[in-house]
């Protein structure tokens, strides 16, 4: 007899196994939602399909300060620690969704002892019992299959959002380092102008002295003096600023920041290449990676929540001793459990689930559709920002000419002293100027990497 149900029971278990995994999965199967893209980018020349989003980030800049910098904040900054975190908490809710679909074990073990009067007599009892359990609900609808997939995939959104994480920071870093060394060179070129104004000024003293020059001369040159060198503290409290940020970025405390080479030595300019970029690379963007695996997951509750309105079938079983007396325990039990009546909440939670996937669709194509128009606008800023620093240059050396004749001018008695003051400050504005087309260029080409993905692999 017991020979008779062990096999019986063994009969119901291999069943069930293959119940479990042969059943169906309700809800609708994921697709990729399609979008008219273009062959290229908006902007983006044809030609060579290389991209500077196939870079390494480490291999775009050659400035051993600034990677390091990078790398210091990769390991210390704290958006990052928590993206890793949230990492853990994705890998471990996968790992419950997985484990649902396996059989549950358990043991237990019960004792005790007893001492009765019965009938004038003392009586003891005593009895010790250890049982292995077992239950196991079979996925006939693929309720849990779904539900693995859902939470692998808000796995995998994590991995995507940690990844943007990660590119961000670099952006971050690199351009408030540029805009550091940028803020350097105005330091230096305001320092070099008090110089010439102070030159100038001890020019036209000695000249009022001579008696070839006015008191109101030397009154403008202090003056333009003076509004110089209230522009340093300035830029000082700027770069002090910026130290500070740089320093949060890299998750430690306010300190000074190293500098590196020189604001345009910092790219490796053979590497750089964006011609013929092909839309397809978008996919590679982590919050576009990011919004399909949210809509994969909102896709498979749907598959949930239907599995909800179907019946449940279950399965239970124990087995194991009793000792004093000795006995074999063992059972076995089948339950399916049909929803009958739930006031319309398990259709009501089908809806829902179809809601949140149209919503997360309409966000993913937003995402793409936003994403092409970053890459876009990125690939118009790095060509136009090649424009402007060739057309800043041009007006730097006329600038600087107009400065020259200016002098040789007023020395001659053929220009007056305002002159002097207009083709200095020009000169000065034509400095600044350069140095911020400069590092705007320079941010261009982080910003078009930061669009593309870059740094990817």
């Amino acid at each position: 007899m017991v020979r008779n149900n062990s096999r019986s029971l063994t009969l119901f278990i291999v069943f069930s196994i293959f119940l479990a995994m042969a059943g169906c999965k309700v809800g609708p199967k994921y697709v990729r939602p399609t979008l008219k893209m273009d062959s290229l980018f908006r902007f983006a020349q044809s030609g060579d399909s290389s991209s500077i989003a196939n870079i390494e980030w480490i291999k775009l800049f050659k400035d051993s300060v600034l990677q390091r910098l990078v790398l210091t904040g990769l390991k210390n900054n704290y958006d990052v620690r928590i993206a890793f975190a949230r990492i853990e908490q994705a890998t471990a809710a996968f790992k419950v969704a997985r484990g649902q679909q396996w059989p549950q074990f358990s043991a237990q073990a019960d004792g005790g002892w007893q001492k009765q009067a019965i009938a004038g007599r003392i009586a003891e009892f005593s009895a010790v019992t250890a049982v292995g359990q077992v239950s196991w609900e079979i996925d006939l609808w693929g309720k849990l299959r779904r539900a693995k997939e859902a939470a692998r995939a808000e796995l995998f959104g994590q991995l995507a959002y940690q990844q943007s994480v990660r590119i961000n920071l670099i952006n971050s870093i690199v351009s408030n380092y540029f805009n550091l060394l940028e803020f350097d060179n105005e330091l230096r070129i305001t320092r070099e102008n008090v110089t010439i104004r102070q030159q100038s000024l001890d020019l036209v003293r000695n000249k009022m002295v001579a008696g070839t020059a006015s008191g109101l001369v030397v009154a403008q040159a202090e003056a333009e003096l003076a509004l110089a060198m209230a522009k340093i503290p300035a830029i000082e409290l700027q770069i002090g600023e910026s130290e500070n940020y740089l320093s949060i970025l890299l998750g430690e405390p306010p300190h000074a920041i190293a500098r590196g080479r020189d604001m345009l030595d910092q790219l490796n300019e053979p590497e750089i290449k964006t011609p013929g970029l092909p839309s397809h690379l978008i996919f590679r963007r982590p919050d576009v990676m990011q919004a399909e695996q949210t809509l994969i997951a909102a896709n498979a509750n749907i598959g949930v929540a239907r599995a909800m309105m179907l019946p449940t079938l279950g399965i239970s079983g124990s087995i194991g001793a009793a000792f004093n007396p000795t006995n074999l325990i063992y059972s076995a039990l089948g339950n399916l459990v049909a929803p009958i009546f739930a006031g319309g909440q398990l259709r009501q939670g089908v809806k829902k689930a179809q809601a949140q996937k149209e919503q997360m669709l309409y966000e993913y194509q937003y995402t793409l559709i936003n994403s092409l128009m970053e890459v876009s606008n990125r690939l118009l800023e790095f060509q136009k920002q090649v424009e402007i620093v060739q057309s800043q240059q041009t007006t730097l050396t006329a600038a600087q000419t107009a400065f020259d004749l200016s002098n040789q001018l007023y020395n001659a008695g053929y220009a007056s002293y305002l002159d002097v003051i207009n083709a200095q400050e020009m000169l000065f504005t034509a400095q600044i100027n350069l140095s911020n087309a400069q590092s705007d260029a320079m941010t261009s080409v982080v910003n078009l990497y930061t669009a593309l993905g870059g740094g990817w692999k």
